[in-house]
C-alpha cells in the first residue's frame, strides 16, 4: 500500500504518518525531514532548498523529485507513506506517473483538515512547553514563516484535492481533534481499502 498524507504546516501529518507506518509495516518518509537532512548535510541540493524553506516558500519541483524518487527506489517504490507531499498539483500528477512507470500506484491521499486557528494554538502550546525548536535542523518556525507557508498552502491545495477526489483516492479527515481519534478514523479507511485489495 502506497499512501500520502498532507495538510497545512503544523496539522500533525508527521505524527499520524509514523503511527500508520508502525501499525501497517510501511516505510515512512517525511518530505520535510528529507529536505532538512539535505540541508544539514549542506549538499548542493540542500543549500539550494534552504533558501526557499527559510522564506516559507515551496521548494521547486525538480529538487523535490530528485530527492524523493531516490528514496523511493530504496524501497522498490512500494509499501510506504509519505507526509508533506504532494503540495502542488504538478507534484501529484508527477508522482502518479512515476509510480505507474514502476508498476505501482497511489492508493490514497489523506488530507488532514485543520484550521489556521488550531495550528496557531498548537504552536503556542509547543512554544510554552519549550519544544518550539525541538526539531533538529528546523529554521522555518518563525511566525512570519508559518504564516507564509499557510498562505502558500491555501493557494495551491484545492487543485490537488479536486484531482484525487475525482479518482476516488482522497480521504479527508477532520484534524481539529486529538491524535487518537484521528488515527482511528484513518485506520478504519485503511482497513476497508486493504479488504478491497484482498477481494480483488
Amino acid at each position: 500500500m502506497n499512501l500520502f498524507i498532507i495538510g497545512p504546516s503544523g496539522c500533525g501529518k508527521s505524527t499520524q504518518a509514523k503511527l500508520i507506518a508502525e501499525k501497517y509495516g510501511l516505510t515512512h518518509f517525511s518530505m520535510g525531514q528529507l529536505l532538512r537532512d539535505e540541508m544539514a548535510e549542506q549538499s548542493v541540493l540542500g543549500l539550494e532548498a534552504k533558501v526557499y524553506v527559510d522564506q516559507g516558500r515551496w521548494v521547486p519541483n525538480p529538487l523535490i523529485y530528485r530527492i524523493l524518487t531516490a528514496k523511493l527506489e530504496t524501497v522498490n517504490n512500494q509499501n510506504f507513506i509519505i507526509d508533506g507531499f504532494p503540495r502542488h498539483f504538478d507534484q501529484g500528477v508527477m508522482m502518479e506517473q512515476y509510480l505507474t512507470s514502476k508498476q505501482q500506484a497511489i492508493d490514497a491521499i489523506i488530507h488532514l483538515d485543520v484550521t489556521f486557528e488550531e495550528i496557531i494554538k498548537r504552536r503556542t502550546i509547543q512554544a510554552e512547553a519549550g519544544h518550539r525548536f525541538s526539531n533538529v535542523g528546523r529554521t522555518d518556525e518563525t511566525p512570519a514563516s508559518i504564516a507564509a507557508r499557510q498562505k502558500s498552502y491555501e493557494e495551491t491545495i484545492n487543485p490537488i484535492l479536486d484531482y484525487f477526489q475525482s479518482k476516488n483516492k482522497l480521504w479527508r479527515i477532520e484534524g481539529n481533534r486529538p491524535i487518537d481519534p484521528i488515527f482511528a478514523d484513518i485506520c478504519s479507511l485503511i482497513n476497508t481499502k486493504l479488504n478491497l485489495l484482498v477481494e480483488k
